[in-house]
């Protein structure tokens, strides 16, 4: 399952679909979390790390999800 997943990102990495339903999804952290296939803390950490942008309304976080492709795209570039 995490392959089938992978490469669907890589997928998205290589041709992004683009428009305006695209850039401006908002995902909260768990939605967030289960995309990138990490912990909803690991999510919060990479937040408080500013490795990942995200906006914060009360004790909620929440994800563009082109914040998190963007995420992506500078993670596989390393």
């Amino acid at each position: 399952m995490k392959g089938v997943v992978r490469s669907e990102i890589e997928t998205l990495l290589q041709t992004p679909v683009t428009g305006s339903g695209f850039s401006e999804e908002l995902w909260d952290r768990k939605q967030a979390a289960t995309f990138l296939g990490i912990s909803e803390q690991t999510l919060v950490k990479l937040v408080l790390e500013e490795k990942i942008i995200a906006q914060k309304s009360g004790r909620k976080y929440h994800f563009l999800k082109s914040s998190v492709m963007n995420f992506l795209k500078g993670k596989s570039n390393n």
